[in-house]
């Protein structure tokens, strides 16, 4: 039986001590850990899947349109800024502390989500949120590779899509229910039970494993790398929507962000125990791997905040019923997880599940940027089912073939700047293409004079919301001088403002997946340098 510090390891049969590696637990511990993983996953990845589909919902009830996007790009910066700050206090402290003071952080954000007033209220809640979830997802993927041999990885990565899997399906249909027959603040509050059931499996399955010993943490890489990261994502949230492109504001927060960087790439080659060790870049599978991981989710993240707003804003139909293209896409993932793990497991060949992914994505996305008036609820959960997994297929294979490829001292490190690759791919995207969208909307929709029934029939938040589009139908239709014909044709015009703009956002989308599946092609090739698993050299004492 392995060893410990306090005695052998023991799990669901009584508190687990201090063990001294994961990989050394008896199967039996493993499997609990996994479980109890895939609750704390379940807990923290239902909320993007139900605020997805109430945001429009939370839009009618306290306003707040053109800020609309924050609510997932303010969650996304923060999570950026914060998943490789999580690998570092992970190595220090061990993942157990890491993965309990997060879960607790993301259900004390939770609660001030359902308490906010307004939206900008709601917005800085989502953003302390986003922390916690960083926290949760990056010390899950941390645990999960050192729980299992490299050759397991894929399989075991597979089986906890099953948290995502029941999250992703739950997720929108509970967004849809709740947010119309209680209120939108309830699919916060609801989390808090299932999140204190995690925290509890956590608790009493989860070993305490001993950190590196070193208390030396890379301030000045972790400042400088948050100053860069937040300002090139505030840059690109701002551009197009309360600044130019090229405002004066805008160029100062890139420029700051490319000043950030630079001071950080510094830091880290003087750093002591960096944050992220700058060699990793020396092997092609890590740095295009990275790039690549940014690419995959930008179907995913334009499916998961636009298609609800193409349902409700264009199709006029409800939150719940915007829920099935959405459970598609997450049974997909689901589905292909599971598929590219066990076939990546068995040939251990990641190009093919890469490549074919991200052209299938592609193809997926382009037909997304055909669908109009026309389309039925089937037709786009057919599509929304196969880019899943073509998503799934993307994550797997720049996920486990990357932490296998490199040497097992920078597992933690690995990890979490994957994560933080597909956690800023996701802010990136959501704020590019949030930007896009608003312009072309307010770009295209049709200009009434203020305060009249039809300048009310052309605001987006008016276009999602039914019980105010069933009040102005009574108005037009009652006014002799606007009548029911004309209220039809000017929502007729509003909503196709609407699905162009969404159809070009996901157009768009298809393009940056396409990049991804060309870089499929050349990250698999070539071999790590051997000095990169060397250790750091001792430094002399003084």
């Amino acid at each position: 039986m392995p060893a410990t510090r306090d005695g052998p390891v023991e799990a669901g049969g009584g508190t687990i001590p201090v063990a001294l590696s994961l990989d050394a637990l008896p199967y039996r511990s493993k499997v609990l850990i996994v479980a109890a993983l895939c609750v704390a996953l379940f807990v923290a990845t239902i909320n993007q899947g139900i605020v997805a589909t109430a945001a429009q919902n939370i839009v009618a009830d306290i306003g707040g349109f053109e800020q609309f996007t924050w609510l997932f790009a303010g969650f996304s910066l923060t999570s950026a800024v914060a998943v490789p700050v999580v690998g570092k206090l992970s190595d220090i402290y061990g993942q157990k502390p890491v993965m309990i003071w997060s879960m607790v952080l993301f259900l004390a954000a939770t609660t001030a989500c359902g308490l906010a007033l307004d939206m900008p209220q709601l917005i800085v809640a989502r953003g302390v949120q986003g922390i916690g979830f960083a926290g949760v997802m990056g010390s899950a993927w941390i645990i999960m590779a050192a729980l299992w041999a490299p050759a397991d990885r894929a399989k075991w990565m597979g089986v906890t899509a099953a948290g995502f899997t029941l999250s992703g399906v739950l997720g929108p249909v509970l967004g849809g229910v709740v947010s119309e027959e209680l209120t939108w603040r309830w699919i916060f509050f609801l989390a808090l039970p299932v999140g204190g059931i995690a925290l509890v499996l956590l608790a009493a399955w989860m070993p305490t494993t001993p950190g590196s010993g070193s208390r030396s943490f890379d301030m000045a890489g972790a400042f400088t790398f948050g100053v860069a990261a937040t300002a090139a994502l505030l840059a690109l949230n701002w551009s197009g929507e309360a600044f130019g492109w090229a405002s004066i504001p805008t160029s100062g927060l890139f420029m700051l962000a490319i000043a950030a960087l630079a001071l950080f790439v510094i830091a880290e080659r003087k750093a002591r125990d960096p944050m992220l060790p700058l060699p990793l870049f020396r092997a092609r599978i890590f740095r295009l791997g990275m790039v690549a991981s940014i690419t995959v989710t930008a179907g995913f993240v334009v499916v998961s905040i636009f298609l609800p707003l193409f349902v409700q804003g264009v199709l006029g139909r409800t939150a719940t019923v915007a829920a099935l293209p959405l459970i598609g896409m997450t049974t997909g993932v689901a589905i292909g997880a599971n598929f590219a793990g066990q076939i990546l497991s068995r040939t251990g060949r990641a190009r093919p599940i890469a490549t074919s992914g991200l052209i299938g994505g592609t193809a997926a996305l382009f037909l997304l940027g055909r669908i109009g008036f026309e389309t039925g609820l089937v037709h786009l959960t057919v599509l929304t089912f196969v880019l899943g997994i073509c998503v799934s297929f993307g994550f797997t294979a720049f996920t486990v073939p990357v932490q296998n490829a490199m040497p097992a001292r920078f597992l933690g490190v690995v990890t979490t700047n994957l994560q933080f690759a597909r956690v800023f791919g996701i802010a990136a995207g959501s704020a590019i293409f949030g930007a896009i969208l608003v312009i072309q909307v307010a770009g295209a929709l049709p200009t009434f004079e203020p305060g009249t029934p039809r300048a009310h029939l052309a605001d987006p938040e008016v276009i999602v919301n039914h019980e105010r589009l069933a009040e102005l139908e009574r108005r037009f239709a009652e006014d002799p001088d606007l009548g029911s014909d004309l209220y039809v044709a000017v929502l007729r015009d509003s909503r196709e403002a609407m699905a162009g703009a969404v159809r070009l956002v996901f157009t768009l989308a298809a393009g940056v997946t396409a990049v991804g599946g060309v870089l499929s092609i050349f990250a698999f090739s070539g071999r790590v340098p051997d000095d990169l698993g060397e250790p750091p050299p001792a430094r002399r004492s003084a």
